[in-house]
């Protein structure tokens, strides 16, 4: 599978009618030549076009199109969204086929059950939107496993009405087909399966649906077909996403899920609404970087990494392992800070500089000195990211979650649909969400976006993905394979994976680190077009990755 891609483009065309479908396209107005993503400082080379021509319609790479690119945790739901680019949708309408498609193809991550937050780049602008579900407004006594209230389909909608093209009702049916019709399962999506199945097929309505005929789950290769959740996206194609909030199919719902131990009421589906945002934010030389707020715990967390590491433009100039044991200490630091911006203990998060005071370059400092100090409170590894940007950057980065796999482990019976898990207990939070966009600071156009699942490290994995790219200036390539490290706060311990040189790992010791290794750390999704990419942008170049410790796909939408 294509997990890495590139783009380099070389003529930029401009039409005053949309062309998309057809391939249609105006006049020839600029040329790049020459790039590549070795050059050390590809931003230089910006530049953009005449005003004259406010929208890109298409952009030819010799006999393709190029319409954006994605990437994703799920094959088959990348593929889908890649569909949606191709046919001239925006970045919105892939991302929310994308997102309805990760209820079929990836429910153990996200289901209808479930939500997230999402940042959204649009003509210059960003903004979040938080549909982070919650827990019921009552609780119920009789819930054996009480579930979230599902938000997934009014986030995506309301993100939709906002910046989609094509009707909502187009996308409800594509996730409706690939219920009905059934999907070959990715490897992704088997490994989760095969993770869960023994607590899972416990339950009668997930077995049903998740277990072959044998009583194995399905596994790759697989064709999967799911009924009750097709038919559940019929009803609301039909009667609209609200009809799934209210009315009728509303109580059947609540009442299927009261069936599964759930503990849901009608008016915890009337009341919720997904909120709009303004995301967290900093300078760094020509770009400004802009993340998911409160309560995103990660948005939070990376922002203040991020910040703190570009103080003096200290990463950029340190060696391999300099870089990592400052990731570690910024790392300790914005745990701490995120964890007392959450609990009210500060309106809003510390100033970077004045937590870098104590960091010392030679030394690792104990957690124990630290003010405000980490909690070291547990994170779900169980989420899903993506990243979508369309040919005049529009760009749309995601994570969702059921806060666990397969959310309470049970199905609302007669629906398909996967119950999340209510926030709240233990690791079900909303510290791992959060996302990541960057944009040049004069022309506010699309240079880099991106997201991670796995718990608390992937708050640490996205911050280091996106310094290697934006603040040293590696390729989107290398810097998403490098070796990882993570400090959580508490316990005060870093986790680094194998695959980081032994002479790397003794130098932080030698730093005072405690080290402890593990395969992995953290999924990552991204994607970055270092010229920049909007309307009124020229020249091309844009590049995506998903992280190739997972089974996920990046793709260049084209034809």
């Amino acid at each position: 599978m294509r997990r890495f891609g590139q783009v380099t483009i070389c003529l930029a065309l401009f039409s005053a009618i949309a062309g998309c479908a057809d391939g249609s396209s105006g006049g020839v107005t600029g040329v790049i030549s020459g790039f590549f993503r070795d050059d050390p400082s590809p931003r230089a080379a910006s530049a953009t076009a005449p005003s004259a021509s406010p929208v890109v319609k298409t952009v030819e790479k010799g006999d393709t199109v190029f319409f954006g690119v994605v990437a994703g945790d799920e094959p088959n739901a990348v593929l889908a969204a890649e569909k949606v680019l191709k046919l001239g949708g925006t970045a919105v309408d892939a991302a929310t086929v994308l997102a309805l498609s990760l209820t079929v193809t990836m429910p153990g991550a996200v289901s209808l059950g479930g939500g997230g937050v999402c940042l959204v780049h649009d003509d210059g602008k960003t903004v979040a939107l938080d549909f982070i579900a919650p827990a019921p407004a009552t609780k119920d006594r009789s819930a054996d496993r009480p579930g979230a209230v599902p938000t997934l389909l009014r986030g995506v909608a309301a993100m939709h009405a906002r910046f989609g093209s094509i009707d909502l009702r187009s996308h409800l049916g594509k996730a409706e087909q690939m219920a009905r019709f059934g999907h070959v399962v990715s490897r992704a999506s088997a490994k989760s399966l095969a993770l869960a199945a023994g607590p899972l097929f416990s339950d009668p309505a997930a077995r049903l649906i998740f277990a072959r005929p044998d009583g194995k789950p399905y596994g790759e290769g697989d064709q999967f077909i799911q009924l009750d959740l097709a038919e559940t996206f019929a009803k609301i194609r039909i009667g609209g996403v609200n009809s799934f909030y209210r009315g009728d199919l509303a109580r059947q719902f609540v009442n299927a899920a009261r069936k599964a131990g759930a503990g849901l009421q009608v008016s915890d589906l009337q009341k919720f609404s997904p909120q709009w945002r303004k995301p967290l934010e900093f300078r760094h030389g020509l770009e400004i970087l802009k993340f998911a707020p409160s309560p995103a715990g990660a948005g939070m967390a990376v922002n203040r990494i991020l910040a703190m590491v570009a103080i003096k433009d200290r990463y950029r100039r340190a060696n391999e392992a300099e870089r990592l044991h400052l990731l570690i200490e910024a790392s300790k630091r914005a745990f701490g800070a995120r964890d007392a911006a959450l609990l009210g203990n500060g309106s809003k998060l510390s100033d970077a500089v004045a937590m870098m005071a104590s960091f010392d370059a030679g030394r690792a400092t104990p957690t124990r000195r630290l003010k405000p100090s980490p909690r070291g409170a547990p994170e779900n590894p169980a989420q899903t990211s993506f990243v979508v940007v369309d040919l005049v950057g529009q760009a749309v980065v995601c994570t969702l979650t059921n806060y666990n796999l397969f959310g309470i482990g049970r199905v609302a019976p007669g629906f398909g649909v996967v119950l999340a898990a209510a926030p709240g207990r233990g690791n079900r939070n909303a510290l791992s969400l959060g996302a990541v966009i960057a944009v040049s600071a004069e022309e506010q156009a699309f240079r880099f976006g991106g997201a991670a699942s796995g718990g608390g490290a992937a708050t640490t994995a996205l911050a280091r993905v996106v310094a290697e790219t934006l603040f040293s200036e590696k390729t989107l390539e290398r810097a998403i394979a490098l070796p990882r490290v993570h400090h959580g706060g508490v316990p005060d311990v870093v986790l680094v994976e194998k695959s980081l040189p032994k002479g790397i790992a003794t130098q932080l010791r030698g730093k005072g680190h405690r080290i402890e290794s593990t395969p992995t750390l953290g999924l990552v999704n991204a994607a970055e077009c270092p010229l920049g990419l909007g309307s009124g942008i020229e020249e091309i170049a844009c590049f995506v990755a998903s992280d190739p410790r997972g089974d996920g796909l990046a793709s260049e939408a084209e034809r």
